[in-house]
């Protein structure tokens, strides 16, 4: 969806009376009102009549037009314009527009969402005493750029809704006449300055919506916020708010949702939390909050995200004992000790615990989760075998143990989780083979079983993962041919094979070989085979380096139009390196040496038999110069990366632990995930808007070395 909505629990049916158009006739003077209206909306506006289904003699049954009886005869309480196109080119127009709104003082719910409106009359907000009546004003989803305007002439309001416009400046007090407010919602715009108190409607306690996500809010939250006692809404997301979160929530037995995520809040998490009764979705996440998590805190709370925080301390006994609990979010804190082994939360869906320092063994409770779809445990000191019951978790999609000291064999069981569509076991102890029976994941997408201790041959069966798009083997002790069936994956996009003991001949790979194809570090001799790479005509990157591979370079390389970096170093390839595109980056470092010849015909790089061991100056010159170009690409990288994150995610025990000594990685470091993450982002634009929009997410060599550190 290109908006995020939210829906409001505020009924409007109960604001007005009857909405049927009852025998009477509409007002005479509102009817010309309707009538000059739509008139406007045709003629300036350029809506069709089609879409004002104005025909009807009868204003009342036109599009987006509610009447009702006041006795006397009937009048306008409702007019919806939403999706119209209105917009503010014409501003005489929209004057005009606005006028005529202002003169149905019946009015009670204006609807002008999901336009083109850049500016607003400001008479509307000044001069508009007509509407003094109106209940609901909905102008979100345009493109208002103005300062927030004064809501003095509209006491009335009970539901006001600004979101997804570009408003700035301070609230302040504008706002303060509105002492009937209900919901308000100014998501995604520009304000700033601190937390409006609407001190106003605290008396009363009328206001059971506050939503404030997505601008540019400062300061701490104010005590006073939490006196609307009424409130089931409470979004402060996507803000600048520092300081700590008020231990004063024990009045707001009412409230449902709790957003604080994205800010720059610290201290605990109060205990007062636990006592929301009400609580169903309490969101706190990419923020500083540190000291341990509550007990009782999943008591009530249904959705629990805190994660990207620097909570230290044990999980509590109770977090998973909760019937009503169905999603808990805890990635990349400090949190260490055990993962209680006591869990019948069984409706529990998603569960994250993965960047912490989480020790012991998998709870074979887990098992019992009939309905857990997203288990991720990865980046923790987790160690002993994969429990077997995990067999019984057949809802599951996404399974990642990654970056942990699992060990022994992949277990049979595995096999039985048919709706998988992410498995991640890399970085751990695996040994032995893998196993047929677990080859039969329908819907599988990404396989990484790399950074293991796995051997013997790939298995055939492999191919039959019709659906898998990312396959990565690399860091075990394979050993055999690649299967001859790999050319059949039609949705094969990337395949990691370095380092392991392969050798034989490489098979045709599939036309859908676009990102990556990783054979370094192998056992492969001969001279390159063409005709395995010519059906992946789109690849990005082909790594053929470290192998035993002699001979020529095939011409037919040249043909990848989209090749980006070809790494054939450290072969014992000879002759001459054929012409590739300019931006193609080839390595050949570590084979018989290559030197430009200065001739006028050919800019080639021809093998040098007077030279013996010494390489040119114009090869080290492209050596050295593409060696720099690299680092300095890397820091910029880095750089960017790293201005965009808070705080990274660490996964990579070796690198984030030392013995003894819980450490949390520097915030200066972007982490593997993030990496990761933009590769996930630019492999979607890959399939959903084509290459060309690919480098908008990340370049293929920032895309290689992300998947070299994941290798």
């Amino acid at each position: 969806m290109r908006r995020y909505v939210y829906l409001f629990s505020l009924v409007l049916s109960t604001l007005y009376t009857s909405s049927q158009v009852s025998a009477e006739q509409l007002n005479q003077t509102q009817a010309g009102v309707l009538q000059k209206l739509f008139s406007s909306l045709h003629s300036n506006f350029s809506v069709p009549s089609s879409r004002l289904n104005n025909s009807n003699a009868n204003p009342c049954l036109w599009k987006g037009v509610v009447c009702a009886s006041d006795g006397s005869s009937e009048v306008v309480r409702e007019l919806s314009f939403s999706n119209f196109g209105i917009s503010s080119k014409k501003s005489s127009s929209l004057q005009d527009l606005f006028d005529s709104l202002c003169s149905l003082h019946t009015l009670q719910l204006l609807d002008l969402s999901n336009n083109q409106l850049s500016s607003l009359p400001d008479s509307f907000f000044s001069n508009c005493t007509g509407l003094s009546s109106l209940k609901y004003l909905n102008l979100s989803s345009n493109v208002v750029s103005k300062q927030f305007p004064d809501f003095s002439e509209f006491g009335g309001l009970e539901v006001l809704d600004l979101s997804f416009n570009y408003l700035t400046g301070t609230i302040d007090n504008k706002l303060d006449s509105l002492t009937q407010l209900k919901s308000l919602n100014l998501t995604s715009n520009l304000l700033s300055g601190t937390i409006p108190l609407l001190s106003s409607g605290q008396k009363n306690g009328t206001l059971k919506e506050l939503v404030l996500s997505i601008n540019n809010f400062t300061g701490t939250i104010p005590n006073d916020i939490f006196k609307h006692r009424n409130l089931t809404l409470l979004d402060l997301s996507q803000n600048r708010l520092v300081g700590p979160l008020p231990d004063v929530l024990n009045n707001l037995s009412k409230l449902e949702v709790l957003l604080l995520n994205a800010n720059e809040l610290s201290g605990p998490i109060p205990k007062s939390v636990t006592n929301l009764t009400a609580l169903s979705r309490f969101a706190a996440y990419q923020n500083n909050f540190s000291g341990s998590i509550p007990i009782g805190l999943t008591k009530y709370a249904k959705i629990l995200d805190l994660s990207y925080n620097y909570l230290t301390g044990e999980l509590p006994s109770d977090l998973m004992l909760a019937p009503t609990l169905v999603s808990i979010d805890l990635t990349n804190n400090g949190l260490t000790g055990s993962i209680p082994h006591n869990i019948s939360s069984y409706n529990l869906y998603r569960l994250r615990l993965g960047g912490n320092w989480l020790n012991g063994t998998l709870p074979t409770s887990i098992g019992e989760l009939s309905s857990l779809s997203d288990l991720e445990l990865e980046g923790n000191n987790l160690s002993g075998e994969i429990p077997k019951n995990l067999r019984n978790c057949k809802n599951l999609k996404l399974l990642n143990l990654a970056s942990n000291n699992f060990e022994n064999e992949l277990p049979l069981g595995l096999g039985n989780l048919s709706n998988l569509v992410v498995i991640k076991l890399q970085m751990n102890k695996f040994s032995g083979r893998i196993p047929n029976q677990i080859l039969t994941w329908a819907n599988l997408s990404t396989l990484n079983f790399s950074q293991n201790a796995l051997s013997g041959e790939i298995p055939s069966q492999i191919s039959n993962l019709k659906k898998l798009a990312n396959l990565n083997l690399g860091g075990n002790n394979l050993s055999g041919s690649i299967p001859s069936t790999i050319g059949n994956m039609s949705y094969l996009n990337e395949l990691q094979l370095g380092n392991n003991k392969l050798s034989g001949i490489i098979p045709a790979m599939p036309v859908s070989l676009t990102t990556a194809l990783n054979l370094s570090h192998n056992s492969f001799s001969g001279p390159i085979p063409s005709s395995s790479f010519i059906n992946s005509r789109e690849l990005e990157v082909l790594d053929l380096s470290r192998n035993n591979f002699s001979g020529l370079v095939p011409e037919s390389l040249t043909t990848l139009q989209f090749l980006t970096i070809l790494d054939l170093s450290n072969n014992n390839l000879s002759g001459t390196l054929p012409n590739f595109h300019s931006w193609v980056n080839v390595i050949i470092t570590g084979n018989a040496l290559f030197s430009r010849e200065a001739t006028s015909n050919s800019d080639h790089l021809h093998l040098n038999s007077k030279s013996g061991n010494k390489i040119s100056t114009v090869s080290l010159v492209v050596i050295v110069g593409s060696f720099v170009n690299g680092i300095i690409a890397s820091c910029c990288l880095a750089f960017l990366i790293t201005a965009c994150l808070k705080k990274p995610v660490g996964t990579d025990n070796e690198h984030n632990r030392t013995q003894g000594t819980m450490r949390r990685p520097s915030v200066e470091t972007p982490s593997l995930d993030r990496y990761l993450e933009m590769v996930k982002r630019w492999q979607y634009a890959a399939r959903v808007e084509g290459p060309r929009q690919q480098r908008r997410y990340m370049t293929p060599i920032e895309r290689y070395r992300a998947l070299a550190l994941y290798d």
